[in-house]
């Protein structure tokens, strides 16, 4: 949980997002990073494995994207995806 906690400055601080508008789920399968709601309601997300090799590589390398290390999400060997709000 000190991870969320973490997650929620970061959001705050670097996007300068009201802590009001930032929304905490627990994603016990560490598939999906990150979720952005648009004002129309729609929602992109980041996914990736649990692994912290492409989050390094892409600090290390941005703005660039270079072919990485880290093994590919396959959704299929996921099966499904699930959240709950942390008590």
């Amino acid at each position: 949980m000190m991870n969320k906690a973490l997650e929620v400055i970061e959001a705050h601080w670097l996007f300068d997002m009201p802590v009001e508008k930032i929304e905490v789920l627990i994603h016990p399968e560490s598939i999906i990073h990150s979720l952005v709601e648009f004002v129309d309601g729609s929602v992109i997300s980041q996914m990736g494995l649990p692994d912290m090799c492409l989050p390094i590589q892409y600090a290390l390398t941005y703005p660039v994207r270079v072919g990485g290390v880290a093994k590919r999400l396959e959704l299929e060997r996921i099966g499904k995806l699930s959240f709950e709000k942390p008590d």
